[in-house]
């Protein structure tokens, strides 16, 4: 589990902070099975499957996304009847099988509560601030966010955007606006703008790239830039190249979001995923790639699926699995910007105090964080030179969340 604050307005990602997450538990966890991006430096992920997550899962992917579990109206369809079931799931699974997990998405013009439309703008402008106060309660530390989804002009802006400020003086303040308040809510989440076609078509792309550069000059706490690619198969991989190059040139990391091939002729999918995923996977501003459903049958699109119900991998798979496996350090021109939690699971007595085995040497004085499961600070400690973190710096016998500026060195627990 990965995390960084906001961008600055000379250069966006000279605040980047990047930490290593220690979580200290004293319950037995299940082992992640072993999928192809284990220790690599970008992710590999998928989504749920109708609302569940197969026994399969942890075989290919290392990061989480809801299909719809955590959109605005799957939770709160009706008025202040709040439905998490399928967010708590997505949130345990991603603890125990320590990878990282992305909440789809904060604010849309689709799948929104449809008694929004019958509200003033004050109170829309209430309901969006409880929304975002009842997820961030219930999800603290969750790695990243689909802030906005889909508000090219002519997709799905939010009807209720003038609650949140309108196009105003910047053409964005209302997405400027609610990057400030998620913000403020998740401190060091990484928070994302997700769109399709904005790697595909020439006017998506040059609004992104627009709309991209405004955020950056308005100091916008927008981290990256998410891009569907739905209908990327559809185009040669160069030209998808040079799209993500206009992106790029923003200076903001990109995630490739919701990759799929809707190809049903096995070859021509697998010769498809070869090309484009190669480039995805080797482009230095591209930090992960999920792909959008992977169970033929059971995806929104015909032909994407890439595993059969019964468990046979279609051969676009079979080359993706292999592929990812044999290359775990692709360019990236922000190593460590997401990255898997490293979770020590140990089993202990209350009594016993926790102690944590490895040292820090630090020629500038760092800080260790302490927080307990629910995000909430329990305490620092200032680093400099060599120090060895042991339970006398916890405020009390129990789980904490420990993170260390600028350390990825893993930690290991003894009694």
């Amino acid at each position: 589990m990965h995390v960084k604050r906001g961008v600055a307005s000379t250069d966006p990602f000279k605040r980047l902070s990047f930490i290593s997450l220690l979580v200290v538990t004293f319950l037995a966890a299940n082992s992640l099975q072993a999928q192809p991006a284990v220790g690599a430096n970008k992710f590999l992920g998928n989504i749920t499957q109708r609302g569940q997550v197969r026994s399969d899962y942890g075989k290919y992917w290392n990061q989480i996304t809801g299909e719809n579990e955590s959109k605005w109206q799957s939770v709160e369809g009706r008025q202040d009847q709040m439905s998490w079931g399928g967010t708590d799931r997505i949130a345990e699974y991603a603890r125990k099988n320590k990878i990282s997990w992305k909440f789809h998405c904060l604010v849309w013009g689709s799948q929104y509560p449809t008694w929004m439309n019958n509200l003033s703008q004050n109170e829309q402008l209430a309901e969006i601030e409880e929304w975002l106060d009842l997820a961030a309660e219930r999800y603290p530390d969750v790695q990243m966010i689909d802030v906005i989804n889909e508000a090219y002009p002519s997709h799905k802006p939010p009807p209720f955007k003038n609650a949140l400020g309108g196009d105003g003086s910047t053409g964005f303040d209302w997405m400027i606006n609610i990057f400030k308040m998620t913000r403020e809510r998740w401190p060091k989440a990484i928070l994302i703008y997700n769109d399709y076609n904005t790697i595909e078509w020439n006017n998506e792309v040059n609004w992104q790239v627009q709309m991209a550069n405004a955020m950056k000059k308005a100091n916008s706490e927008m981290d990256a830039i998410g891009v569907q690619a739905h209908d990327a198969w559809k185009l040669s991989t160069s030209q998808v190249k040079s799209n993500i190059d206009k992106l790029a040139a923003t200076g903001y990391p990109i995630v490739v979001s919701e990759y799929d091939i809707g190809e049903s002729n096995d070859q021509n999918q697998k010769n498809i995923m070869q090309s484009q995923f190669t480039m995805f996977w080797e482009h230095p501003k591209i930090i992960g790639v999920t792909y959008w459903g992977y169970v033929v049958g059971q995806t929104w699109r015909n032909g994407t699926g890439l595993l059969n119900d019964g468990g046979s991998e279609r051969p676009a798979l079979t080359w993706l699995v292999d592929y990812v496996k044999n290359n775990p350090d692709p360019p990236n021109d922000f190593p460590g910007m997401i990255e898997e939690a490293t979770v020590i699971v140990a089993r202990q007595k209350p009594s016993i105090p926790v102690s944590l085995e490895g040292s820090f040497t630090r020629a500038n004085p760092g800080v260790m964080r302490i927080f307990d499961l629910q995000g909430r600070s329990s305490g620092t400690v200032i680093i400099n030179g060599n120090v060895k973190p042991s339970s006398t710096m916890m405020p009390s016998s129990g789980s904490y969340i420990v993170r260390i500026n600028d350390d990825s060195r893993n930690i290991t627990t003894v009694r």
